[in-house]
């Protein structure tokens, strides 16, 4: 009866409990527990080399919290273990987090770390690791389980950064054959580990290569194309590479084509002992090895002497492929030269006829003979080893022409005279009101025709800046004469010159007629136009006195000077020059006399 009356006050009182009402804190759970939680960073397999000469960088351990079920929130430890035979539960190493879900090791810490546990110095380590909460009642491992190798201390190397040349995409040209022109590649200095080997240099070069999109794909420096040491054997913060060797390493890459341009990404290494640190940064630069042309021999106007041989223009639209308007003597011999020196010289080489007319070799070659003197464009191909003789002039065609856009009219009615290598001046009767453009033949050249068909120009970048390729047509002066003049005297800078050409004056102090001052263009006697760059005056002329000629009523206008060596004989042909020099000198005898100055041949003549 005893017992029945125990068990009945034992189930009254849970009753009671069941009914009482369950208090909370706030809205936080009272249940014990934590929920799961995941790693984060280093992802797993990563590969950490401490770097003995950085001490304090860090390796960041992070990862998501675990939720309490309690009020008490969880406190975390990062446990390592060996990957290989090790237990988590009973980790190598163990590190205090706290109550944050992030640790920022050191690299001193790490290694010390290890090296208390009989790692050696530059042993590699594979671990596992993982993140361990616990809230004072229940431990929980983070779900998953990462990776990780370390590197221990050995050498080492800071950080640095690369400085010049700078990053650069757009074509940078050099002459592959210099010795004396070269690059400088600069960085800041790394450290070495206190007491750790002396740090060397190399600079490396790999090709830019970009997916479709045009991003640059990834890049292994631990094989690149080619590396060239530090100056001072590698101690310094700088490397000096000349255009000839850079050109060369080149080559040797596989990049045999001299004038493709070539895009290159280069970088830094510094090395201590065994440790490699890498530059910060990488620069692009991309190079186009400029291949230069001379002619020289006796047909040339400079002869054979290599110093003074004559540059090539370059084509802007075919790479290896230059040209020239030159005059050339008959019966004589030239070749082709890639700088002013011969072979043997460091880098030079010479180009000539090879078993055939047209034919271009640098192995056995014969002089290129010159059957009748004349104006000639050469044109030489190094892509495909052949070369042009070709007849040299220059015309114009256009709306603002009287032949129109018709190349078959050109010449010799719309033709320029030739002046000097590389350059032509033409007097021309403009219709005004519309556009023309140049042309060195009959008929128009064709996209991707043969480097021997015509050649046209036109207007640059800008006003006066002439153009073969990407050119627009040149807007045509007011109707009437006008001078016009093709200058390629400077091959990497070729340019025309409009003006106009309604008048020309005999300015000085020998002509003896009333109301003309000396040296006076106002009051000075205007010049008759023939026709075809021709202009003619007959005037009283004193003896052994000066004289000039001028386009125009004051000074500052188109004059041309003596290039005759002050000859004085009448009736002869006198070469005329317009970029300074003497004045003429008048005959030896005063008297009547008709002065002819003939443009486009570049002459007066002074006739009694």
């Amino acid at each position: 009866m005893m017992k029945k009356i125990i068990y009945l006050f034992a189930a009254i009182a849970l009753m009671l409990q069941a009914c009482k009402k369950t208090e909370f804190a706030g809205d936080d759970p009272t249940g014990e527990g934590l929920t799961g939680f995941n790693l984060r960073t280093p992802a797993s397999s990563s590969n950490i080399v401490l770097n003995s000469a950085t001490p304090d960088e860090k390796v960041d351990f992070s990862w998501s919290a675990a939720t309490p079920g309690l009020t008490t929130a969880p406190a975390y430890k990062v446990v390592m273990a060996l990957k290989n035979g090790g237990d988590l539960k009973t980790p190598l190493l163990e590190f205090d987090a706290q109550g944050n879900t992030s640790l920022s090791l050191s690299a001193s810490a790490i290694d010390a770390a290890l090296s208390s546990k009989g790692i050696a110095a530059a042993a590699v380590t594979e671990l596992s690791w993982s993140v361990i909460a616990n809230n004072g009642d229940v431990d929980v491992m983070a779900s998953n389980v990462f990776l990780l190798t370390i590197k221990r201390f050995s050498d080492g190397a800071s950080p640095f950064q690369v400085l010049a040349p700078v990053s650069s995409l757009t074509a940078q040209s050099i002459n592959p054959n210099s010795t004396t022109d070269k690059f400088e590649f600069r960085w800041t200095r790394s450290k070495p580990a206190t007491g750790g080997p002396a740090i060397t240099y190399k600079v490396l070069f790999a090709e830019r290569k970009v997916d479709a999109n045009g991003v640059p794909l990834a890049i292994d420096w631990s094989a690149p194309l080619f590396s060239v040491d530090a100056d001072n054997t590698g101690l310094d913060s700088i490397a000096s590479i000349t255009y000839k060797q850079m050109s060369d390493l080149m080559s040797g890459a596989g990049f045999t084509n001299l004038p493709l341009p070539v895009s290159l990404t280069w970088t830094v290494v510094a090395s201590s002992g065994d440790w490699k640190q890498y530059s910060a940064f990488t620069n692009d630069l991309v190079i186009t090895r400029e291949i230069r042309v001379y002619i020289v021999g006796s047909a040339t106007p400079n002869g054979w002497d290599a110093s003074q041989a004559i540059r090539m223009i370059a084509d802007g639209s075919n790479f290896g492929v230059f040209y020239m308007y030159v005059f050339l003597k008959g019966g004589e011999e030239f070749k082709f030269l890639n700088g002013p020196a011969f072979p043997p010289a460091a880098g030079a080489v010479d180009w000539g006829m090879g078993g055939a007319s047209g034919d271009l070799t640098a192995d056995g070659e014969s002089n290129i003979p010159v059957a009748t003197s004349g104006v000639y464009r050469l044109t030489v191909d190094l892509n495909n080893m052949k070369y042009y003789v070709q007849t040299g002039r220059m015309g114009t065609v256009g709306g603002a022409t009287p032949a129109g856009w018709d190349p078959p009219g050109v010449f010799p009615s719309q033709e320029f005279g030739f002046v000097n290598t590389n350059l032509f001046l033409g007097v021309f009767n403009f219709t005004g009101g519309s556009e023309f453009k140049l042309i060195d033949g009959d008929s128009w050249p064709g996209g991707g025709g043969p480097v021997s068909q015509t050649r046209d120009y036109g207007r640059g970048a800008t006003e006066g800046v002439l153009a073969e390729n990407n050119e627009s047509n040149i807007v045509g002066p007011a109707a009437g004469l006008s001078r016009l003049i093709w200058d390629g005297t400077d091959p990497l800078n070729l340019k025309y010159q409009l003006m106009a050409a309604t008048e020309m004056r005999i300015v000085g102090n020998g002509m003896d007629q009333a109301g003309v001052n000396d040296w006076d263009p106002g009051s000075s006697p205007q010049m008759t136009y023939g026709g075809n760059g021709v202009w003619t005056l007959t005037i009283n002329l004193k003896a052994d006195k000066e004289i000039k000629f001028l386009a125009g009523n004051d000074w500052g206008a188109f004059d041309y000077e003596d290039a005759s060596n002050g000859n004085q004989t009448p009736a002869t042909a006198m070469k005329i020059a317009w970029n300074g020099g003497p004045n003429f000198k008048t005959p030896l005898v005063a008297g009547t006399y008709t002065i002819t100055l003939n443009e486009k041949t570049q002459t007066v003549t002074i006739t009694p």
